[in-house]
């Protein structure tokens, strides 16, 4: 839009100057060769765009890998429903949008062939530092999804807190699946209960690096970075964490 803008600019700046050069003859030529000098430097800045477009970077394969299993196992349960998904994350101030772009876009591109499952992304209204400490209520759950009563599973990106069975966006809770990047156990409870299906938890002692350096097919990269807690294990892992 800017690059049109400009062009449109330049051009009219050109035309001007011919109309000004039958009263002004040296400032109507300034004004044409002006255009004209736009004219060059915008066409040359779309050229240089078309051919050296500016490299893209690649998405974080530690953070790609979790939004890709919770999404499968999210299909593993809902993928003949229809109606809401909804995806919980910190607010912006704990986890930036690129960030939470790899999370969501990972987790929707899974879920591309199901159009009756429509993705809503939510931002959880916390202050800065309960939210950096993983210290996110319930009701701030209720806030984000008051809009939303036809949820078919909730997703959570930070966390959730160790009341969340009183979670409910219409006449049921929901399932919850659940990454949660501060490794506590406040799932367990809720776990086996049936509310929440699955955690992912960062592994303990392992630290994923920068994100260049992850690489691998991604099982491979989730085993070395994560474990996943299910029903028929979440006492195990909880056992892992707390002898972290």
């Amino acid at each position: 839009m800017t690059y049109y803008l400009t062009l449109g600019t330049v051009l009219a700046v050109a035309a001007a100057g011919i109309w000004v050069r039958r009263r002004f003859s040296f400032l109507g030529q300034m004004m044409i060769l002006a255009g004209c000098l736009g004219c060059v430097v915008c066409l040359g800045w779309q050229m240089r765009q078309s051919l050296f477009p500016p490299d893209a970077r690649e998405p974080n394969r530690g953070q790609a890998v979790v939004g890709y299993f919770l999404a499968n196992q999210v299909l593993g349960e809902t993928g003949g429903a229809e109606g809401d998904i909804l995806l919980f994350f910190p607010p912006a101030a704990v986890m930036n949008e690129e960030t939470v772009g790899t999370y969501a876009g990972t987790f929707k591109r899974v879920l591309r062939g199901f159009p009756r499952l429509s993705v809503q992304v939510l931002s959880l209204e916390v202050p800065k530092k309960a939210a950096g400490m993983g210290q996110i209520p319930l009701d701030a759950f209720r806030q984000a999804a008051s809009s939303f009563t036809s949820a078919v599973a909730c997703v959570s990106f930070a966390g959730v807190p160790a009341n969340i069975q009183s979670f409910s966006t219409g006449q049921a809770v929901p399932p919850f699946f659940v990454f949660d990047p501060w490794s506590t156990t406040n799932w367990l409870a809720a776990m086996k209960s049936g509310v929440v299906r699955s955690v992912i938890i960062p592994r303990p002692g392992t630290r994923s690096g920068p994100a260049e350096a992850i690489a691998g097919e991604p099982t491979e990269v989730f085993e070395r970075l994560y474990l996943m807690a299910t029903r028929s294990n979440a006492d195990e892992v909880a056992r892992q964490l707390a002898n972290k």
